[in-house]
């Protein structure tokens, strides 16, 4: 008994010593409307000690007694540090997330820090400025909303691919697209569709993201090492919240237009235009009667050999007009359904969605279907461990278009306005005019396919299933230390096929084509860290060390075979002839450890260190690790005393960071010498040495300087920033020509520097701010960029690469790929013949390759970025985004082919009433010559005629939405629930004389970007 008591009694003790060393919390946390916030977090900084505020915003939490700092968070909410002191009892008020941009949480090497103890150049997007987008890809909702980042499409293919550089290119010959990171799985983002253009990116639905977080320099980038030389775009998607099962369903329609059809000749112009070409080749007035039957001859007018003038005159006022853009252009539609759940417990915490996106074109077969559906799991197991994972499965689906760029006869996207307009659609009977085995066998002109009957009777598609997936580990080894372990993958299967149909022009002789191919790519991530953090009074520290591996297999097949029975039969075991095989294997390897630590004086003197060493399968055995670095520094003067005082200042932060990072984007096997079979050598299967081996192939490094400012005025009612950036590339990858003596005729080899600088202005500013909910507020934010790119040095003392196309040029003292032709001088009033300027500026009729020069850059704009403005009132919201670019030339191979002065297709109506007629007559465009080349002259298209400033501002998205009322809300059971309207690219202003400004590339029958406009429905309960 005394035993029992005894026991009893230290059992006493121990409780009540265990309940003087804590004490329990209590509180209420609201919005700063005063609303309560269901689902907020409550925890105890430096433990796993948390609570989930209820349904009225009331919580309750026992902490230790030596507990300091409550840590309280919620979504779309600032997160708010509390000192604990003596209190008991807690009134907590959160404000919207954004009113200081420092306080904001962003991703960066391994770990999630405050960007004010950040000292990088980070620009972060949020979930608001991406929502219900009719967007297929995440990268292209970036277009125009971080500076320095440039988004461009090379075409308006839904899930088509996507240019983007952050801050100019740093490359020549290897890639310049930047590392992607989706909840931290690097993805590989290539483009492996064989009869379209895939984008990998467009496996995640948009609205899934919470936030993107864009590595823009070195100093914060470093950590990435390898695979940051071209920036780092980090995704994170929305995870569950503690709390009851919240539902969010999102709907929305719309519609597909083009942004313009182009304005061409009709048939008489066209006439016209060709008897003046004709006639002026045979030195003949263009109503010369043999002229008139020259040309009616060439557009197939029966007995057009045999008539007078006056029957050739009214042939040609019969003849009729058929525009091509109405039928192969037509409206598309744009549907998508989405629903989501979330919630959980204090352990466990869980987000499911699933979403459907269908989207559509203009320019038929180019469709987009995506399925996605999203998991991600979360659950301490213990005060130490936790687990969690997430899971996107996804299946896209494309229509494959007859080509995606090209200047192709059965194209539609490039022959429907080039196609001359006498030509009819159909015969009198519906069928198709102008078809293989009919009479005409062939529409009549140089473009004489039926683009309809092509369009309508070929078919395929690509299909990419996707899998991008993680599983973390975390556990607590000390209240100041995590070991992390991860894994991902990026697994993803295209498969493809294209039929050409027998009953068009490419498949009528062969009877028929079927083309398949299929491609796997497995990309496995892992990684393993330590991350501390530790504080002795006002010096604090924090940093992360690791291991990662990184390794990707692509294996691929393809087949095709012709001459089949019939039409009907599209299956390739159908064919008569296998017409080809192939199969393929690749991949690479990648490896690195690396370490960061960050150190912070009272919060207002930050340094930081970042140091990598990183090995690529890629390189030369010489050379396959390279060691990455990165130093940093900043000073938050905000926090300082005599800047305390000064109401007018809410933050002051000046960081300059420096580094390298590195580039390994060329071939998987450039630095190896490799034989090649599939030759055959004195009758048997053969065997040769393809390419000759580098073993001291190594990095192409980045270094960058990084200068910035953060700054934030009355209450931050206006904030920003400023950087100012100089990039240098050394040991740049190029192929270097060898003497032809050696067997071979280049060499993949570290010669030449690069340079890109630039100026960064990020702005935002409350310029009307209610101080009641309903009342009138108006925000804008401003994004510019600047970069300037410059050669600075080639291999062995070269001034300039050698270029493919005379046009372009890549010189040492100027950009890549820059402009480098004639200069157009205009025209001999006197004789409508096109002129130029020699090198001595003199004018010439014949253009010379050494009176060239270089006029600007082909690839990159000087200045790009974007202007929002977003005006709310009594739950009405308008939000109105431009986007701009200035300072780049581009050529439009599509409307070159329609402003030749030959006239053997099509032409622009703006030719036609500016081209040369009479002696005297002040214009720009050369008279007509159908050999296009005048006597003793260049051709009307040489030099810079056919080369324009591609300088737009367009308005790319405006939402106007309506949040229903609190009061409504409650009664129908509804947290939340929003009506929008989206237009896309309504307006542009550009002097551009196509399709559309936007592209990459010639845009010779690229199919062009569209107009969306789309209406919606939000609910959340």
């Amino acid at each position: 008994m005394r035993k029992t008591a005894l026991l009893v009694l230290c059992g006493i003790l121990a409780f009540a010593q265990l309940i003087a060393q804590t004490r329990n919390l209590s509180g209420k946390v609201t919005d700063e409307n005063g609303a309560a916030l269901e689902g907020a977090t409550v925890s105890v900084r430096g433990s796993s000690l948390a609570a989930t505020t209820k349904a009225d915003g009331t919580f309750t939490l026992t902490v230790p007694a030596d507990a300091k700092t409550l840590v309280v968070s919620f979504v779309g909410k600032e997160l708010q540090e509390i000192t604990i002191g003596n209190k008991t009892t807690f009134s907590i008020s959160l404000k919207a997330a954004g009113t200081d941009p420092l306080d904001e949480v962003v991703v960066v090497g391994y770990t999630v820090r405050k960007k004010r103890d950040e000292a990088g150049a980070i620009s972060t997007v949020r979930a608001s400025q991406l929502e219900n987008l009719p967007s297929a890809s995440l990268d292209k909702a970036l277009q125009g909303k971080a500076a320095g980042v440039l988004v461009q499409s090379n075409n308006g293919i839904p899930g088509g691919n996507i240019n983007v550089r952050i801050r100019g290119e740093g490359s020549i010959l290897a890639g310049n697209q930047p590392l992607y990171i989706v909840d931290g799985v690097q993805l590989n983002v290539r483009n492996d569709a064989a009869f379209t253009q895939s984008n990998p990116l467009a496996f995640l639905n948009p609205d899934d993201i919470e936030s993107i977080d864009i590595l823009k320099d070195a100093a914060s980038a470093a950590i990435y090492g390898s695979n940051a030389a071209n920036g780092v775009v980090i995704v994170t998607t929305k995870k569950g919240k503690a709390g009851k099962t919240k539902f969010t369903a999102n709907v929305y329609f719309g519609q597909v237009t083009p942004i313009k059809q182009l304005d061409m000749v009709n048939a008489q112009d066209l006439y016209r235009l060709r008897t003046e070409a004709v006639g002026n080749f045979n030195n003949l007035p263009y109503n010369n009667l043999a002229v008139k039957r020259s040309v009616l001859g060439e557009y197939r007018v029966a007995g057009a050999s045999t008539m007078n003038d006056a029957q050739a005159d009214s042939a040609a006022a019969a003849l009729k007009t058929y525009d091509w853009q109405d039928y192969a252009f037509e409206n598309g539609q744009i549907k998508s359904y989405e629903v989501s759940a979330s919630g959980g417990t204090d352990k466990n915490t869980f987000r499911v969605s699933f979403s459907h996106q269908d989207q559509g074109t203009f320019v038929t077969k180019a469709d987009f279907k995506r399925t996605a559906m999203k998991v991600d799991l979360m659950n301490k197991a213990t005060n130490k461990l936790t687990f969690s994972t997430s899971i996107n499965l996804s299946t896209f689906e494309q229509n494959n278009p007859f080509a995606t760029d090209g200047s192709f006869l059965g194209s539609p996207a490039f022959a429907a306005p080039a196609i001359l307009p006498i030509n009819p659609v159909y015969n009198a009977d519906g069928t198709y005019y102008g078809m293989p085995g009919q009479t005409p066998a062939s529409l009549a002109g140089v473009l004489n396919q039926n683009i309809i009957a092509v369009n309508d009777y070929n078919s395929g598609f690509t299909r990419t299933n996707q899998l991008v997936g993680n599983f973390r580990l975390d556990y607590k080894l000390a209240s100041w230390l995590t070991w992390s372990g991860f894994g991902g993958l990026d697994y993803r299967l295209v498969q493809g096929k294209r039929v050409t149909d027998a009953r068009t022009a490419d498949g009528f002789a062969r009877k028929g084509l079927v083309q398949v191919s299929n491609s796997t790519n497995t990309n496995l991530n892992a990684f393993t860290t330590l991350n501390g953090a530790k504080s002795f009074g006002d010096h604090n520290f924090d940093g992360v060390v690791g291991y990662e591996y990184r390794q990707e297999n692509q294996t691929g097949t393809s087949a095709s075979g012709d001459g089949f029975p019939t039409y009907q039969f599209t299956s390739l075991d159908n064919a008569a002839q296998a017409v080809t095989v192939g199969e393929f294997f690749t991949g690479f390897r990648r490896n690195g450890v690396f370490g960061s630590v960050n150190y912070n004086y009272d919060r207002r003197y930050l340094l930081g260190a970042t140091l990598r060493y990183d090995g690529s399968s890629r390189f030369g055995n010489n050379n396959q690790y390279g060691t990455f670095w990165a130093l940093k520094a900043a000073w938050n003067a905000d926090q300082e005393e005599f800047l305390k005082n000064a109401s007018w200042i809410s933050q002051l932060r000046i960081r300059a960071g420096y580094g390298t990072t590195g580039n390994d984007q060329v071939g998987n096997f450039d630095g190896r010498g490799l034989y090649g079979g599939g030759g055959v050598y004195n009758g048997g299967a053969g065997i040769a040495y393809t390419q000759l081996a580098n073993p001291d192939l190594k990095w192409e490094t980045n270094a960058t300087l990084n200068l910035g400012v953060d700054f934030g005025f009355f209450r931050n009612r206006i904030n920003g920033s400023v950087e100012v950036y100089d990039k240098q590339t050394r040991d740049l990858l190029l192929s270097m020509p060898l003497q032809s003596a050696s067997g071979f005729t280049s060499i993949i080899a570290n010669v030449g520097k690069l340079q890109n600088r630039g100026v960064e202005l990020t702005l935002n500013g409350d310029l009307i701010k209610g101080k009641a909910v309903g009342d009138f507020n108006w925000n804008v934010g401003f994004i510019f960029g600047f970069n300037k790119q410059e050669v600075k040095e080639l291999y062995g003392g070269l001034k300039a690469l050698p270029s493919v196309d005379p046009n372009l040029i890549t010189r040492v003292g100027s950009p890549v790929s820059s402009l480098f032709t004639q200069n157009y001088a205009g025209l001999n009033a006197a004789t409508g013949r096109p002129m130029w300027y020699d090198t001595l500026g003199n004018l010439t009729y014949q253009v010379a390759a050494r009176d060239r020069v270089i006029s600007g850059s082909t690839r990159l704009p000087l200045y790009q970025g974007g202007l929002r403005n977003t005006l709310s009132y009594k739950g009405f919201t308008l939000d109105v985004f431009f986007q701009y670019e200035y300072g780049r030339y581009a050529q439009d191979g599509q409307a070159n082919f329609l402003m030749e002065n030959i006239t053997r297709i099509g032409v622009l109506q703006d030719y036609f009433d500016a081209r040369w007629t009479t002696p005297g007559q002040i214009t720009y465009f050369p008279r007509q010559n159908s050999n296009g080349t005048e006597a003793k002259g260049s051709g009307a298209q040489s030099g810079d005629r056919t080369w324009f400033k591609a300088d737009y501002i367009r308005l790319k998205n405006i939402t106007l939405s309506y949040d229903l009322d609190r009061e409504f809300l409650n009664k129908m059971k509804l947290s939340a629930a929003r009506f929008y309207m989206t237009a896309t690219n309504m307006w542009t202003y550009s002097d551009w004389y196509s399709y559309d400004v936007e592209f990459v590339g010639t845009s010779t029958g690229i199919i062009p970007q569209s107009k969306n406009f789309t209406v919606g429905l939000q609910v959340s309960f």
